[in-house]
Parts: C-alpha cells; structure tokens; sequence
C-alpha cells in the first residue's frame, strides 16, 4: 500500500472525526423557560443573561457564530425546536421521546430532584425513602416539564401550574401533597430575583437515593448542520468540564455576594 493512500486515509478519518470543523452557520437562535431557570437562563432588566448563554458564548464567540436567545413559555420552546423555528433548546431533562425528537448534547450540568412540601400539612416532615413512596402522593409539576430523573412515574405527576408560584399555592391549598422541583433553580430565583419560593412553611427535601439529574441542550434535527452543531458541543462541554471553566461560569452566579 502506497503512502499517499494511508496519507488519504489519515485525512478522512480527521474530516470524520471532526465534523465541527465544516460549520458554516452564522448565528444559532436558542430558546429557554420563559418563566425563568435562573441561574441558567433568566431575564433581568430586559437582558436575557444566566450560565447557559455564558457557556454558548465561550464556545461560538471564537468561531464568529451569533448565539440569539429567546424566552418563549417553556412548552412552546420546545415545539419551535422541534419544528425548527428554534435551532437549539436549552436546559432539558432527559426523556425518551426527547431523545427521539431531537439530537440530545452530553449533559453540561446536575442538578438535585427534590420534593416540596408545606410543613403546616406536614409538620413532621413525610417519610419518603426512595422516589416509589413519592408515586403514592399527589404529585404535582409544571406544565410541559419531564420528572424522568427524579425517579417517580412521571405520569402520575399532575402539570396544570404554569409557575412555582401557582405549585406553591396548590400545595398550600391541599391540591397537592408534594410538588416536585429542582432544588438549585428554586434557589438561583432567589439569588437572581429574591423571590424565595421556600419562605412561609414550605420545606425542600433531597429524594433518597437517587442520582442528581442531569441536563442537556437539545438540536433541532431540522437544522441542516445538527450533527456537526452536536460534535462541536459534546467536545466543548468535554473540555470545559476538564479544566473547570463549566464550574467557574457557574459560580459566577452562585456565588455572588
């Protein structure tokens, strides 16, 4: 076999294994929870800011690509995304059908599955030993939201309230037993909005036994470089983790005074 062959060989495997190098798009429109996520995506003074768009603009800034953010109701984000209309959405759970509906990236965060209840119900607390006890409690969730990770049956979870505010009142209510919520988000509103969804007898409790949560952006599989755009995340988001700079993004807002 002659050297110019295997030198041929060598340079496709290349172009394979690095398909991010051919990207060609300028901009890429993504969208999150328009009710907020913050620290990871949230709206202050008319500017939408957080550690998801933080992240975007590390890796695309170099490579002259836009990152165009938008806050659409959660529900909606992810049909544009689907449809197209948005190239990526941003700060979604897993699930089956997400993985077959779009091009899932590697995680780029945990967060820890919690349950909330009202110690005036509860003053004792309820004794919950692993995700199965909760499936025999009035579940309650956000509309359009996937509870896969917190190991309960996701179908049991009843999702009518379009805000933590609105699970805090039907918890309070009685409507609910418990409603389920990622602990570090209900924190990040109160370190980004001072909203503090925990004050006035609500209490958070980590589930027992079951791993942190982990989240992933999700690529339309409309857009025409969708692999490519997935290649050059992954490897980023690998990196990143690495060296630290995905925690030290983070802190930025976790740790303000």
């Amino acid at each position: 076999m002659n050297n110019g062959f295997l030198v041929g060989i060598f340079v496709l495997g290349l172009a394979v294994i690095k398909p991010s190098a051919a990207v060609q798009t300028s901009s890429l429109k993504v969208c999150g929870d328009g009710s907020g996520w913050p620290p990871y995506t949230f709206k202050k003074d008319g500017e939408i800011q957080g550690y998801d768009v933080d992240v975007l603009r590390a890796i695309f800034s170099g490579k002259n690509i836009d990152v165009i953010a938008e806050l659409p109701p959660w529900k909606r984000c992810v049909f544009k995304t689907q449809s197209g209309h948005y190239d990526i959405a941003l700060s979604a759970s897993y699930s089956k059908q997400r993985d077959r509906d779009f091009l899932l990236t590697d995680y780029y965060y945990t967060l820890q599955p919690s349950y909330i209840y009202s110690t005036v119900k509860y003053p004792d607390g309820l004794n919950i030993a692993s995700a199965d006890d909760l499936n025999q409690l009035r579940m309650c969730g956000l509309l359009g939201y996937h509870y896969e990770g917190f190991g309960v049956n996701d179908s049991q979870v009843t999702k009518t309230a379009t805000s933590y505010n609105q699970l805090v009142k039907k918890t309070k209510a009685g409507r609910c037993d418990v409603f389920l919520a990622r602990y570090e988000i209900l924190a990040g509103f109160k370190i980004s909005k001072g909203i503090d969804y925990l004050a006035d007898d609500m209490s958070a409790v980590a589930i027992p036994n079951n791993d942190v949560e982990k989240f992933y952006m999700m690529i339309s599989r409309e857009h025409p470089e969708s692999e490519k755009i997935k290649f050059l995340l992954d490897s980023h988001f690998a990196e990143m983790r690495k060296t630290g700079k995905l925690q030290a993004l983070l802190k930025d807002y976790t740790e303000k005074d």
